[in-house]
């Protein structure tokens, strides 16, 4: 679940509750508070619905060339703000009959627990440096991972038996070409050379850095232990962002975007 939608699934429990305690004070009868949950429930989904449409929008190009990828709920792109707005829009409308100081309490709130979610998360998302980690590349030859320091870098993890790993392959080979000043490591888990070599010539798949992660360290050392997963450093080192699961080529896109942008 992105993280934007478990802030929005918080913010709505703390409405449910300041609701319950103003129906209280102020003996809201039973239409009035059904009125009022039901708007609550009903700002999941338009929240969910207008955030990942925006976010569609933004990237109407990749999505439009490719339909499907619309519907990959798993795919986590979704836009916050969007979607909050879209949110407390929807409530003060439904509620525009209770007491102002009810709406005002509510959407504070909501947006309070919006924003020190988000400045929670953030932090998270770039405590770890980059990786002090040496490998191995085909050919058995030790490949330490701060060579890849000083640009933006993508470090893919994967293994050939995993079918998600398999289909995001195109994506992240056509990533590779169309942008050269970003480093893209494939860090296969477990397998070994001849495996590898393989399938690549099964696929023809072509990988500039491809490296060999026999005892899954990266994923240890970043908590990583589903496949594909993929991390993104910005120039300086620091962990950007990461995503589990397949990536589309529009989230590859907004993931690439934040570690040009944050250098």
């Amino acid at each position: 679940i992105p993280w934007p939608l478990v802030f929005l699934l918080l913010g709505l429990v703390v409405v449910f509750i300041v609701g319950k305690f103003f129906q209280r004070r102020y003996t809201w009868d039973v239409q009035t508070w059904a009125r009022y949950q039901d708007a609550l429930w009903n700002v999941l989904w338009i929240g969910a619905l207008v955030g990942g449409t925006v976010f569609v929008l933004q990237h109407y190009e990749l999505y439009f060339a490719n339909p499907i990828d619309i519907l990959k709920i798993q795919d986590k792109g979704f836009h916050l703000i969007a979607a909050v707005v879209a949110s407390v829009a929807w409530f003060v409308w439904k509620n525009r009959s209770i007491q102002r100081v009810v709406l005002a309490w509510a959407v504070a709130l909501f947006i309070t627990v919006q924003a020190l979610g988000w400045s929670l998360i953030q932090p998270l998302q770039t405590q770890h440096a980059y990786p002090n980690l040496v490998l191995h590349n085909l050919q058995q030859q030790p490949q330490d991972l701060a060579q890849f320091s000083g640009q933006p870098t993508v470090i893919n993890l994967w293994a050939t038996w995993c079918p998600t790993c398999h289909r995001e392959m195109p994506v992240m080979q056509q990533a590779q070409q169309d942008f050269p000043e970003i480093n893209f490591v494939f860090a296969n888990q477990g397998e070994s050379a001849v495996e590898i070599q393989a399938y690549l010539q099964k696929h023809q798949f072509r990988f500039e850095h491809l490296l060999l992660d026999p005892a899954g360290a990266l994923g240890q050392h970043f908590n990583m232990f589903g496949l594909p997963s993929t991390l993104f450093f910005n120039a300086r080192g620091e962990l950007v962002d990461h995503h589990m699961g397949e990536l589309t080529k529009p989230m590859l896109q907004h993931y690439l975007n934040k570690i040009q942008t944050n250098p």
